[in-house]
């Protein structure tokens, strides 16, 4: 293992006593292998049935959580309906995706340093929870958080609410936590809420792209960022969350 890590990145995992891993993306590829935009065109098709008539522009809607969260607007038959749809897709590419490479060893790393670890995202916690029981990686990860169920209000999910939950879950300050991600979307979502940002170079972006978030580190892999874990622990204790 090498004990040579950059000055910016050891000054950034310094100050790092708890880590965010975003599932679908950072821990795996959920859908690699799902035809997502089916799943949306049957909710489409389920509302049609129905008699509700939508617009030309929601109509072409190729995300089902999207068409999801449209359904619960349109009422709460529909929005559970649409949901189950859903529920059914994720809990289905859960059992068939595998985690990204290397992943399992930024885990062990975090547990050796001391660093508790929160995933999340937009997944149903069920297919979450699956997948790391499947894989063996249940034990090297704390809070699990993912999308709130039976949701009636219409909104495009929010990156920054689901970093907050995380946060709190792990019962540290915004400060004190680190999200790794391998987009960039992630990366300024991690700048708005306050928490450190570490980019993973990967065929979703080039470095220049996950550097432009202000105060983050990149590096050029996962296992590089294990050994980086273990070599350079937290700097202190964490304080609590106010």
């Amino acid at each position: 293992m090498s004990t040579r890590v950059r000055p910016h990145v050891a000054r950034v995992l310094e100050h790092t006593h708890a880590v965010l891993l975003p599932f679908d993306g950072t821990l795996c590829d959920l859908f690699a292998d799902t035809d997502t935009a089916a799943i949306a065109n049957r909710i489409q098709t389920q509302l049609f049935r129905r008699k509700h008539r939508m617009s030309l522009l929601v109509a072409t809607v190729t995300d089902p959580l999207w068409m999801m969260e449209y359904a619960w607007k349109v009422g709460p038959a529909h929005g559970a309906k649409a949901e189950k749809l859903v529920h059914d897709m994720e809990m289905s590419a859960a059992r068939t995706a595998t985690p990204t490479p290397g992943i399992r060893e930024v885990l062990q790393a975090c547990q050796v340093s001391g660093r508790p670890v929160a995933v999340m995202g937009y997944t149903c916690p069920e297919a979450m929870e699956s997948h790391l029981d499947a894989h063996g990686l249940r034990h090297l990860v704390g809070p699990v958080i993912g999308r709130e169920q039976r949701s009636r209000r219409f909104r495009k999910p929010n990156a920054g609410a689901m970093i907050r939950r995380a946060v709190e879950a792990l019962g540290v300050k915004p400060s004190d936590c680190a999200l790794v991600s391998q987009y960039p979307e992630g990366m300024f979502a991690a700048q708005d809420s306050g928490t450190r940002a570490i980019g993973v170079v990967s065929e979703h972006a080039r470095r220049k792209h996950l550097a432009a978030a202000e105060g983050s580190v990149v590096v050029s892999s996962l296992p590089e960022l294990a050994d980086a874990l273990t070599t350079v622990p937290p700097a202190e204790a964490p304080g609590a969350s106010v």
